[in-house]
């Protein structure tokens, strides 16, 4: 691999962090807020730059689908407490919203792995 593509990778997983920390704040705003439909479009955008990035980063991917997973199934339980059946468990939101934590921090630290492990020119 070049200098300037070793370069480039890691100038990606940069900017693949910084999405994800305002990807995180903001998904924390949504939660909180529900049903904001502004935040919710602006936080899908979010999804869709960070998917942009991690395609550049085959080493990343891995951690960008179960990301994806735990974005969908947490839209998922919160479309489902607002609107879904009166009885739906609003319980299982943090236990969603934990693995979907967790999966932007898998996802971010490979990112760091990938900066640090790169041969430098």
């Amino acid at each position: 691999m070049s200098a300037f593509s070793t370069h480039a990778l890691d100038a990606v997983a940069f900017q693949l962090i910084a999405a994800l920390e305002k990807y995180d704040q903001d998904t924390a705003r949504m939660v909180g807020g529900w049903p904001d439909l502004e935040l919710y479009r602006s936080v899908s955008e979010q999804a869709e730059k960070i998917r942009m990035y991690s395609s550049a980063l085959t080493d990343a991917r891995v951690q960008w689908v179960e990301l994806l997973i735990a974005h969908a199934e947490l839209v998922h339980v919160l479309w489902r407490a607002e609107y879904g059946a009166p009885d739906s468990p609003r319980g299982d939101l943090e236990t969603v919203r934990q693995r979907h934590a967790d999966c932007i921090a898998a996802l971010r630290n490979r990112c760091m792995r990938i900066i640090r492990t790169r041969p430098q020119s």
